[in-house]
Formats: structure tokens, C-alpha cells, sequence
């Protein structure tokens, strides 16, 4: 018996084929549910024609786009300080007539808002006639003060102060934010972080808002007679955006003040702080061991993945992290700060995670786990090994897909037994 398709409506303003980041979470929740369910996604016109010519290349089934953006001069507003979230609030609410007729006109079952996928920006959708779900949602995080240091600028400081007053504001004088979560069929919370601070006045199901197609690479092969020394040092791996709350500084910090010297680093992406990071590693007279390769391309990050012996996330703050994924999906243990999503997706048996009591200990700590790795090379592989075990039980987007299946199938059951 051929079973029937559920007809959903996602809003995913962010949505972009081969992209990380929010855009890749758009597009890969839209590709999955596709394989299952009758999709259609209304997100921006920018992105329709990167969308078309993926779809020309890799036609797809069952997927359907919608595009719509504001106005010329509310799209200038873009540009302005924080104009994106300005703007962002104008397209969700010209969005729900849009809404309104494809419910109608494609008889949708459900309506699911996946991004933005922070907590301050449920849209509009929840105004519809048809159950709705929300998330996953993240962005919960709220700057710690023990990491004041871990900055370049006491201007990014003053950021991430003013980002925690807007948090709680939102928190508490939102009609969108209560409305949601009183709509809400469904809300799916990526991390630990944001789950505290959301209403406790219902229940949340918990799944990470991203994933890892397990299609894309195989496990590192791994050099059983491995012995770390100045010859062959220690192959560190650090990516990402070079952003303020990504925290390569405490990593910078903390190679500066050890004495351990029997590593290398390559520092892989491009961003606000890069000039800062390399001029710090020149003042400290590292500039030897620690390598800035830029924004890389795909391939190019893989064969450092499979080079690579650990992976160093600093992340200050941040919902989870895809390039955790994908360090654990080639076989890498991961050293991170206990906290946020990380401190989930890594475990004691995946990698080092760092508990973020005072500045001193998180880089002193994220030295001894490096030295750790160096002392017994073996453990690499022993936790690599299980990372990506965990990686294909977790957090592969197969896995995901099923989770907001049954979701789905569940408020389909409660509907016709109604």
C-alpha cells in the first residue's frame, strides 16, 4: 500500500544548496522531509536562482518553492546595523498572506517555520488555520564573563552585553514568542542552552537543527606506529568563520603560555578577527607552528580533515556547530568548551570537553587535552572511531528526517481521530 503524502508548508527564509550554516539547515530539512513528504518552502527570490539551477542539475520530486522579497528600499535596510532582523520581521509578515493562499490552494496539512531558527523569530505562520510546528530553535546562549579576555575589542564585548538584555527582553515582552508557544503543536529545541530559558509552561522535543549526510566522506585512515614528537608534531585543526564568538584567541592564549611546542595548527576560514589573530600569533612568535589558510573550498577542507590528528572548537557561543559534524565524520576527537550545543554532541568518549570555569582553565585545559593526545596517540583513534559512530546514531539528517516524521505522523493521527 502506497502511503500518502503529508502536504507541509515550510518557511525557511534561509535556504541554499551546498551552504553551511543557517542556509544549509533551510535547504537540507526542505531536501529530506522532500524524500518523505509533498514539500513546499516559501524563502527568498535572492535564493531562487541558485535554487533553479541545483534542481535543473538534480531534479527533485515532491519539492515545490515559493520566493518573495520586500520591497527595493526595505531591502537597502539590509545593510544598516543589525537591519537583517529589521528586514527579516517585514518578509515574515508580507509572507503570511502568501501562506494564507498556498494552505488553501495546496491543501497543506502543516505549516513548519525551520528558519531563522533562533528563538527570537518565530514568524507569523503560527497564525494559520493548519497545526504548526516550530524549530528546531536555538540561539539561547548568553555571553559568559569569564570569557571577557577571549576578546580582541571591548567593542564585541559591549555586543554580546547588549545581545543578552535584547535576549530577555525578547523573552518577556514578545506577542510573537508567547503567541508560538501557546500555537504551537510542536517545538523542537536544538541545545540545552536554549531549552533553559524557554517557557516552562509546556513541553519541548529536543533535536539539533542541523545534521551530517554520511554519504559525504569515509573515516581517516589512522598511522598505528604514530608517535608525537618536534619531527612530527601534533596536526591541529581549527575551523570556521573568525568571528568574535568563535574564540580562537583562547586557543592562541593558550599555545602562547605552554611550554608544549610539538604541534602544528591550521587555522581554516576568514572573518572580523583575522588580522587581530595573526597579528596576536606574530607578538607571541608562533607564527611557525600556527597557519591561517583562509576560506578553503570543500575538497580542500576534507583532505585537512583526514590530515588532521584533533579538532579544537572554542566556540564561545554558538547553537551547536556543523564543522563538529564534520570533524566527526572523518574520524577527528574533538577538544570543546562544556557548553551549548558542543557539550552534547561531544561526549568523554568522542573527545575533551573543557568546563568553563575561569579564562585560566579553559586555555590551560585546552593545552594538557592536546598534550594528552600527544602522550597517547592511540586514544585518536580510539575516540575518532566513536565520534563517528556517534555521528551515524545521532546526527546524521536520515536520523533527523525520521524524528520529524513520526512528528508528523503523529499530529496527522490526532487529526483524523478527531
Amino acid at each position: 500500500m502506497v502511503r500518502n503524502r503529508i502536504r507541509i508548508l515550510i518557511s525557511a527564509y534561509a535556504c541554499e544548496p551546498n551552504k553551511g550554516s543557517e542556509p544549509g539547515v533551510g535547504w537540507n530539512w526542505a531536501l529530506q522531509m522532500a524524500k518523505l513528504d509533498e514539500v513546499y518552502v516559501i524563502t527568498r527570490s535572492n535564493n531562487r536562482k541558485v535554487i533553479e539551477a541545483f534542481l535543473q542539475e538534480h531534479p527533485m520530486e515532491h519539492l515545490h518553492f515559493y520566493y518573495h522579497d520586500c520591497a527595493a528600499w526595505k531591502r537597502k535596510m539590509k545593510k544598516l546595523p543589525n537591519g537583517i532582523f529589521v528586514y527579516y520581521k517585514m518578509w515574515q509578515k508580507e509572507i503570511l498572506p502568501i501562506a494564507r493562499k498556498i494552505v488553501k490552494d495546496e491543501k497543506i496539512d502543516i505549516v513548519h517555520h525551520i528558519t531563522f531558527n533562533e528563538f527570537r523569530t518565530p514568524g507569523k505562520l503560527y497564525q494559520l488555520s493548519v497545526p504548526f510546528i516550530w524549530g528546531p530553535i536555538g540561539g539561547g546562549q548568553f555571553y559568559n564573563s569569564i570569557f571577557k579576555d577571549a576578546y580582541f575589542s571591548q567593542k564585541d564585548i559591549y555586543k554580546e552585553k547588549v545581545r543578552n538584555f535584547i535576549n530577555r527582553c525578547y523573552l518577556m515582552f514578545s506577542h510573537d514568542i508567547k503567541a508560538a508557544v501557546k500555537k504551537a503543536n510542536t517545538i523542537l529545541i536544538a541545545d540545552q542552552s536554549t531549552e533553559s530559558i524557554m517557557p516552562k509552561s509546556r513541553e519541548y522535543v529536543r533535536l539539533l537543527e542541523t545534521g551530517y549526510d554520511l554519504s559525504r566522506n569515509e573515516v581517516k585512515t589512522y598511522d598505528e606506529s604514530l608517535t608525537i614528537n618536534e619531527e612530527r608534531p601534533i596536526r591541529l585543526l581549527w575551523v570556521g568563520g573568525i568571528w568574535p564568538r568563535k574564540g580562537l584567541k583562547v586557543l592562541i592564549d593558550g599555545l602562547h603560555d605552554s611550554q608544549f611546542d610539538a604541534y602544528s595548527l591550521s587555522v581554516v576560514g576568514d572573518g572580523q578577527d583575522r588580522k587581530a589573530a595573526e597579528k596576536l600569533v606574530r607578538e607571541y612568535g608562533i607564527e611557525s607552528k600556527v597557519h591561517f589558510l583562509g576560506a578553503l573550498g570543500y575538497n580542500e577542507v576534507n583532505s585537512l580533515y583526514d590530515n588532521a590528528d584533533v579538532f579544537i572548537f572554542t566556540s564561545l557561543r554558538d547553537t551547536s556547530g556543523n564543522v563538529v559534524l564534520e570533524a566527526m565524520s572523518h574520524g577527528l576527537p574533538v577538544i570543546a568548551i562544556n557548553h551549548h550545543g558542543v557539550g552534547e554532541i561531544v561526549t568523554d568518549e568522542t573527545g575533551i570537553r573543557i568546563d568553563p570555569i575561569s579564562y585560566d582553565s579553559v586555555k590551560n585545559n585546552f593545552i594538557k587535552a592536546i598534550e594528552k593526545y600527544a602522550e597517547k596517540p592511540q586514544l585518536m583513534k580510539q575516540q575518532g572511531l566513536a565520534g563517528r559512530k556517534r555521528l551515524e546514531t545521532y546526527y546524521s539528517w536520515e536520523k533527523n528526517a525520521k524524528v520529524l516524521q513520526t512528528i508528523y505522523d503523529e499530529i496527522m493521527r490526532k487529526i483524523i481521530s478527531d
